[in-house]
């Protein structure tokens, strides 16, 4: 047998070993073909393979996606494909499949000019695929609020996709000269343990930010469970824009005297 020969014969052996592990059902098997090969596949399409994804995933049924031969041998034209539908579809597919062989090209689509709706997919694959090393650009993107991203949704799965990652990007950004950078990165903080040196952060900010932007402050310190408020927030209790998030602050303070506090000012609310 020559080379070219056995050549050939692995790549088919391959194939087959592929196919076999292959457990998706066969109507997504065949949406992805026909994607691939569709000139004319436009955004509703994109939506009906989407939502048989979201069907199969709550099922469990997409195991081992990136062993399809559905999905290895359409994928790269999919994912460089001009039509934008087709790119959406692939962001999709990659984030399901947890490759990680895209990151680095996600990484710089995500940094260029497409689409939201490309963004929203490519982020969230990056972010399935566990992809720490884009903690930074996925930072930057979410506090600059790009119009049409849903950015409270994908703000949530960051927070839980790379702990370390997050908090390191987090701390890297906390003394930034862009406020919606600080309050992404204080607000995202706030979510994990309760952390002296992040407490001292926020009551640092609670002294020098604007009565405007102490809200995220004090939402902060209500995640964080702070106690002994009363002495720190008793003087914004009249801010109007505060009143609220003071109280929900005082509430959450394992103090009782804060506690007691909370109820006085809603009682003085109401």
């Amino acid at each position: 047998m020559n080379k070219f020969s056995l050549s050939i014969l692995l790549i088919f052996i391959i194939n087959i070993s592929y196919g076999q592990e292959c457990q998706i059902p066969n109507l997504l098997d065949k949406e992805i073909i026909e994607a691939s090969n569709n000139e004319k596949f436009v955004e509703e399409d994109f939506y009906r393979i989407n939502n048989l994804l979201f069907e199969y995933q709550a099922k469990d049924s997409l195991k081992n996606l990136n062993k399809c031969s559905s999905y290895f041998k359409n994928i790269e034209k999919l994912f460089n494909s001009e039509t934008t539908e087709k790119r959406v579809l692939a962001y999709r597919l990659i984030g399901v499949a947890n490759d990680s062989t895209f990151n680095n090209e996600l990484i710089n689509r995500i940094n260029s000019n497409e689409s939201s709706l490309l963004k929203t997919w490519s982020t969230t694959a990056l972010m399935a695929n566990n992809c720490g090393k884009a903690s930074d650009d996925l930072f930057v993107l979410f506090s600059s609020f790009p119009k049409g991203l849903p950015v409270d949704i994908l703000i949530n799965m960051y927070i839980k996709y790379d702990t370390n990652a997050v908090k390191k990007t987090c701390w890297k950004f906390i003394d930034s000269d862009n406020k919606n950078q600080q309050i992404l990165a204080i607000q995202c903080l706030a979510n994990f343990e309760k952390d002296e040196k992040l407490q001292a952060k926020l009551i640092e900010f609670l002294n020098s930010w604007d009565n405007n932007s102490k809200g995220w402050v004090i939402s902060s310190i209500s995640m964080q469970k702070m106690e002994n408020l009363k002495p720190i927030l008793e003087k914004y209790s009249e801010v109007e824009n505060l009143k609220d998030v003071i109280i929900r602050a005082l509430e959450n303070s394992p103090t009782k005297t804060d506690n007691k506090f909370a109820k006085q000012l809603q009682k003085k609310k109401n």
